[in-house]
Parts: C-alpha cells; structure tokens; sequence
C-alpha cells in the first residue's frame, strides 16, 4: 500500500478500493442515474429520495451535497451544476457514499457553515437524532477521493456493460479508444498530489 510517510491512498490504491466497492453496484442497461438508484433501493432494501437543492438555497460556500441517512431510508440533496453532465457526476458521487456505505457524521455547526440557508431549528432537528448527516464542499478526505474516482468510474462501468445485440456489439466495439481504457484526468490527480 503506501509507504510508511503517507497514511494517505496513492489514485492507483484508491481506484483499487473503489473498483471493489463498487463490484457489484446493479449498473441499469441503459444506464441513467435514476434506475440506478431504483436498482440501489432493491439491492439494499432502503429507499433513496434524491433531489436538488433549490437554486433560491445555494450560496458560493453551500455543500455540492447532502446525504442524510436514517435506519430505513436516505435522503440525498445535490447541486445542480452548470451542465447536466457534471451534475449527474455530483448525484453519482452521492451515491458511491450511498453504495459504500462511508458515514462521517457532522455536527451541527459543520452543518451550518456548509448549508447556511437552513436555520438553526431544522438542523437542530436534523442532527438531534441517530441519523448520519453528510455533506460535501471539498474533496481531501479519502472518503471523498473514494466517492470521486467512483462516480468516474460507475460512468465507466456503464459504458463499459456489453450488448446483446449486433447493432449494440457494434456500437460497443467503435465506441471504446484502440488504446483500451480511459486514464484518469488532470482533476484527479490534483487530489492525490501531496502537499
């Protein structure tokens, strides 16, 4: 693993954790992130309710999102972002915390500097019971490396499912690089660079 210095992941240790973590996610073909939550709901027998956050709620320091998870159900609170494309990156990020089951806990003050918008009474409210309340702004815990490189890597996943038909093989065929799989970016990478 690392070296004795870094009690951090190397991007090769932490797409090695997220490729077995995400084994065996139920990826829908085809794939769209909403039947991949249905699919998540049956696998784990808990409901997930996604939904954007209200742009009228979004401030500069406001959480890309929010997961509040209870024994028997999630709740997840994302973003919108400026393309439709990085949105549903933001949602599939949510749901690798989903997935995998990650569970910081904050505190109410964390809470609020992340989400200023709601009012001390409702994130009173939020955290006073056994549920786990995250929510993201940055990207330098492992955790969230982990929920990062896996939202690239279940768009990967789902472009990589084979189809059954011709036309589908043949798409599949002409669809994928000569050179064999993608490489992570330059944005990822910048996670892991030591400081």
């Amino acid at each position: 693993m690392t070296d004795a210095a870094s009690s951090e992941p190397s991007l090769s240790e932490v797409q090695e954790l997220c490729e077995a973590g995400l084994a065996d996610l139920p990826i829908p073909h085809p794939f769209s992130v909403e039947q991949l939550r249905i699919n998540m709901e049956k696998a784990r027998g808990r409901r997930i309710i996604m939904r954007p956050i209200p742009h009228s709620m979004v401030t500069a320091s406001a959480a890309c999102g929010l997961r509040i998870k209870d024994t028997d159900f999630s709740v997840v609170l994302y973003r919108k972002r400026p393309s439709a494309y990085l949105t549903e990156h933001v949602m599939l990020h949510e749901l690798v915390h989903e997935w995998l089951d990650h569970g910081t806990r904050l505190d109410p003050d964390e809470l609020r500097a992340l989400l200023p918008v709601f009012g001390p009474d409702l994130i009173k409210r939020v955290t006073a019971g056994e549920a786990t309340v995250q929510a993201r702004s940055n990207y330098h815990t492992v955790e969230e490396k982990i929920a990062e490189v896996g939202a690239s890597l279940i768009t990967r996943m789902a472009r990589d499912v084979p189809s059954d038909d011709m036309l589908g093989r043949l798409g599949d065929t002409l669809s994928r690089p000569a050179g064999g799989g993608c490489r992570p970016g330059r944005r990822l990478r910048r996670l892991f660079r030591r400081s």
